[in-house]
């Protein structure tokens, strides 16, 4: 068992740039978005940034990266190797000369070679991968790891708690009735069109637009078979499909970045949407939605803190006509793709995507604690 290390106190980096494709903002207006107005970002970077990367540098980094569910496994499938995601935090890490090495989750001898590592960067999907399963297996090894714990990762994967959350933190969210997944039976009433959803599904995937029961009952059928068995009925409203992110900057604070519009060129934003970046494509609210940006704010800020969220998380809206957003789900592992909703929303304010891979490896440092049993085993010697 290796000794697992601190964060170096006020540790921070500055990196160079990437490029994102995006509509509605260039790079002189990403300047003026939050990190720019609060000055986070910069006081981050302004503070030791070749002490942080020398104590990364002296850190052993798992990227944690394989297909432990249906979601990760049609990613895997959909993306050349040289794309995934896994590829370019693998690149940060290089040209940063940090030493990493990716591990299968999916491999037997797994726990064996995760316990070498010093920090692990959790870049899997789903049930498993997050949905506190493999989050729990971390705690109890006492390895950290980027992102949430065991108890938000797994209401974030539920979208059923995950509304339940938001009714209680008074943000509004669509209705909706569960389904039996043997008939496709739902015992209440609902309006056509409607989402049928997988409780668990990630990335579209487990999601289906339908307009009568008996389209119900053939979308029940087919997602079945992809093993899905918790279904559910949302009501379709009709709007702008909007996600907010957030990312948490070590003894500085949780940053909201700008929310963004996505643009699907299919009816919905579906499977083929959210896994090739071609078929969408992303813009910022306009300067003039004020009351809808600060309502994003404070929805993402609510659930970040209730939930007690670490790292990263992205919340998916829709914004109806009249401006209201209406919350659908929570990710707390978001995409890290360089074309994917957080990369973007980072890049329209001020930050870069080594700035992301950085932070949420020094947020895993810092906010790791060992378990209570290891500490007295240790204490005993």
């Amino acid at each position: 068992m290796r000794n697992y290390p601190s964060v170096a106190p006020e540790a921070s980096l500055r990196t160079g740039d990437t490029q994102h494709r995006t509509s509605g903002a260039d790079q002189t207006g990403a300047s003026r978005g939050p990190l720019a107005c609060t000055g986070t970002l910069d006081a981050w970077r302004a503070h030791s940034c070749s002490q942080d990367v020398r104590h990364l540098q002296t850190l052993r980094i798992a990227v944690v990266y394989g297909a432990l569910s249906t979601e990760d496994a049609v990613y895997m499938d959909a993306i050349p190797p040289e794309e995934w995601s896994a590829a370019s935090i693998e690149q940060v890490l290089v040209n940063l000369g940090i030493e990493s090495v990716r591990l299968d989750p999916c491999r037997p001898d797994f726990i064996d070679q995760v316990r070498e590592c010093d920090v692990v960067f959790l870049n899997v999907h789903g049930p498993f991968g997050e949905d506190g399963r493999i989050q729990g297996l971390l705690e109890f090894l006492g390895v950290p790891y980027t992102c949430s714990s065991v108890l938000a990762s797994s209401i974030g994967m539920d979208k059923l708690v995950s509304k339940s959350v938001f009714a209680h933190l008074d943000i509004p969210t669509p209705s909706s009735v569960s389904v039996d997944a043997t008939t496709g039976e739902h015992g209440l009433p609902i309006h056509f069109p409607a989402m049928l959803k997988a409780v668990d599904g990630g990335s579209s995937i487990g999601i289906a637009m339908v307009a009568s029961s008996e389209a119900v009952r053939m979308s029940t059928a087919s997602m079945t078979a992809r093993g899905f068995s918790r279904l559910f009925l949302e009501q379709h409203v009709t709007g702008r499909i909007v996600t907010s992110s957030a990312i948490h900057v070590p003894r500085r604070g949780l940053i909201v970045l700008p929310p963004l519009e996505a643009v699907p060129r299919a009816d919905y934003y579906d499977e083929e949407s959210k896994l090739a970046g071609s078929e969408c494509d992303y813009r910022l609210l306009d300067a003039t939605e004020t009351r809808t940006t600060d309502a994003l704010r404070v929805y993402t800020e609510k659930v970040y803190h209730f939930l007690g969220c670490r790292g990263a998380i992205r919340v998916d809206f829709i914004v109806d006509d009249l401006q209201t957003p209406w919350a659908l789900e929570i990710n707390t592992i978001p995409g890290l793709q360089e074309g994917s909703n957080l990369p973007v929303a980072a890049r329209m304010a001020g930050m870069d995507y080594s700035d992301i891979i950085v932070l949420l490896l020094l947020d895993a440092l810092h906010r790791h604690r060992a378990p209570t049993w290891m500490n007295a085993r240790d204490a005993r010697g």
